[in-house]
């Protein structure tokens, strides 16, 4: 499930296996997943709603990699707003209580948002024939 777009208010998903688009609001979204067996949450991740067709779910990871200068495909441009869907949670509070470190992002670079951007975050979908089926 890519993430296509992302507001200051929501964000636009697409499922991957079935090709449901779905809006969610931030406010319902947090950050830190963890497990039944692990004492601390991840504060990279960030798990999305499952889609309301299939069910399907998905976890976004913030990415470790400074980002590049010129991002060149669509995996790069779709790393950039993972990170600022990340970013963006973080400034609203949104993070899971029992964090123990609170992670600390920042916003994309205004010129990179300018640059690669320019219609606002937004990714245009990979044309359906391109992608793998499930």
């Amino acid at each position: 499930m890519p993430i296509e777009e992302l507001t200051n208010e929501e964000v636009l998903q697409r499922c991957s296996l079935c090709q449901t688009a779905t809006r969610s609001k931030l406010v319902a979204l947090s950050l830190g997943v963890g497990s039944a067996v692990a004492d601390d949450l991840d504060g990279g991740v960030v798990r999305l709603p499952p889609c309301p067709k299939c069910k399907a779910e998905e976890f976004l990871i913030r990415s470790q990699a400074p980002p590049t200068a010129a991002p060149t495909t669509y995996g790069d441009l779709h790393r950039l707003l993972v990170d600022q869907l990340h970013a963006s949670l973080a400034k609203l509070g949104r993070l899971d209580a029992r964090l123990k470190k609170v992670p600390t992002l920042t916003d994309l670079d205004p010129v990179v948002v300018k640059a690669f951007f320019p219609d606002g975050l937004k990714l245009l979908a990979e044309p359906l024939e391109k992608l793998e089926p499930p």
